[in-house]
């Protein structure tokens, strides 16, 4: 089950000539004005990975306004066959919408329309009722919180120890402001500039890496921590005392939107798949650097990962 920040990501594609006379500003000619290009985004690319993946089962929780965009993402995720129970629909609140202009495959500017406040308690409610209902179903949360609403530490008091009780897998891809909240988490996957706000200093050495895993592990007192270097990889660290270092996999980057989710949903299918962590580490790894070859946000399939597995045309540690 996936809960957390559902939205959109909208492309608009142009070319630039010239710079504006009313401003030192690029001027955009947009290109795709025929049909709109979104994508699910957030918490729904979360899902749709886990899909793309080969995931059966797979639930969303998330909350969306009463607009046509809303209406747009409840279409799509029917589509995919998703108990859209699990999608509250909120008049109060605007859809989350990210839209990105690209240019000559460099994004010139993004435009967010979203409400960040936390959802209401009737909101929240709901999306426990449901959440609730489903638990004994389930072999894994995974909370996806982009500092939209969803994520609360009143919705975390309430979840976090019911999927304790049943032995449900928990793995969070955090913000800084509800880091602290993932108390007992199994599994914490924050990028470094995540990681450096929870641990107060910057992490700019494998040392520096170390030292904020085991610093996570004992604050939160959760089981694993992988850590999101960038251009130098990952980090595992467990409270076994493992400390696995796993080089990029990307070749070439074009574009890291929404790579942070394809992570998460790889290491999570592969673990509830029968993998060790640190397998399941590798493996998203790997996922990752498939997806940061395209331009938006995108998902990996089970085949792409599977050729690339047979390739043998990454590297690690």
């Amino acid at each position: 089950m996936v809960i957390g920040d559902i939205m959109l990501d909208e492309y608009l594609q142009g070319t630039v000539e010239r710079i504006s006379p009313e401003a030192p500003i690029p001027v955009v000619n947009i290109v795709n004005t025929s049909e709109r290009d979104v994508r699910l985004g957030g918490a729904a690319n979360v899902f749709n990975n886990l899909v793309s993946l080969g995931g059966r089962d797979i639930f969303l929780c998330g909350v969306t306004g009463d607009d046509p965009d809303g209406r747009l993402i409840k279409d799509r995720l029917q589509a995919a066959g998703v108990d859209d129970r699990g999608l509250v629909v909120d008049p109060d609140r605007p859809t989350s919408v990210k839209t990105r202009i690209i240019a000559h495959n460099q994004q010139v500017i993004r435009l967010d329309r979203e409400e960040r406040k936390p959802i209401s308690a009737a909101c929240r409610l709901r999306l426990v009722t449901y959440i609730r209902q489903q638990l004994d179903s389930i072999d894994a949360l995974i909370f996806s919180d982009y500092e939209k609403g969803v994520i609360t530490k009143d919705l975390l008091e309430e979840l976090l120890p019911l999927a304790a009780q049943k032995n449900i897998i928990v793995a969070v891809d955090p913000k800084f402001s509800n880091f602290k909240y993932f108390k007992a988490a199994t599994i914490i996957v924050p990028n470094r500039k995540e990681a450096s706000g929870f641990v107060r200093h910057e992490i700019t050495t494998d040392r520096d890496a170390l030292q904020a895993a085991g610093y996570i592990l004992d604050s939160l007192g959760c089981d694993c921590v992988l850590l999101k270097m960038g251009e130098r990889g990952m980090r595992f660290v467990d409270r076994n005392g493992a400390d696995v270092a796993i080089q990029t996999a990307a070749e070439q980057v074009y574009d890291v939107t929404g790579a942070g989710d394809t992570v998460i949903s790889t290491l999570v299918l592969a673990r509830t798949a029968g993998a060790s962590w640190q397998e399941a580490a590798r493996l998203a790894n790997i996922a990752a650097g498939i997806v940061i070859h395209y331009i938006g946000t995108s998902a990996v399939s089970a085949l792409q990962l599977k050729s690339m597995l047979l390739e043998n045309t990454f590297s690690e540690t």
